[in-house]
């Protein structure tokens, strides 16, 4: 290597290491993500009892002694419990939420002024319960925005929680199952 490509290097090298180490720090923008990911429920005991709501519609269902559910609201109506299970877990594993705003001037934006939906969750180990409306889809289509009452923070939960509301919802109906 001649001299003069030796202290071109050096030369970058000194300019380069302290733009890397002052300005582009990859581990700086990692903690900024982990910190824009908050915990949404804190739920140790579980969830007793999920009331769902669409429009005029409710659902309500609690967990028995024996862990199975049953539906109390409508009375006499059927949901397997794999469906009832699946949409509980799933709000039970919602540890961290991408928070995407935290102004309540944006309810708006999101569909959150007039929520699409509502699933108030009964924890076994808290004596409120917890209301989480629904608003708008995101612009992929993967996850919904939500907010839980009394926070002004909106977050995203993954689709799959409106999917299986609305299977719970058809089930409840009759398009669903032997009556389908």
């Amino acid at each position: 290597m001649s001299p003069r490509s030796a202290i071109i290097f050096t030369v970058l090298i000194a300019i380069l290491l302290p733009y890397y180490y002052f300005v582009d720090r990859p581990e700086l923008r990692l903690k900024e993500l982990q910190t824009a990911q908050e915990s949404l429920l804190d739920l140790p005991g579980g969830i007793d009892a999920v009331s769902l709501t669409r429009g005029d519609e409710k659902v309500r269902y609690m967990r028995r002694s024996d862990g199975q559910y049953k539906v109390v609201e409508p009375e006499g109506k059927f949901v397997p419990q794999d469906l009832m299970r699946a949409l509980t877990d799933l709000l039970e594993a919602a540890k961290t939420v991408e928070v995407v705003s935290t102004n309540p001037n944006d309810l708006a934006e999101f569909g959150l002024d007039k929520p699409k939906g509502e699933v108030i969750l009964d924890p076994a180990s808290k004596k409120q319960p917890i209301n989480i409306f629904f608003g708008n889809e995101n612009p992929t289509h993967t996850a919904v925005y939500a907010r839980i009452e009394g926070s002004p923070k909106i977050f995203l939960l993954g689709a799959n929680l409106q999917y299986y509301q609305g299977l719970i919802f058809q089930w409840v109906e009759g398009k669903q199952g032997k009556n389908a």
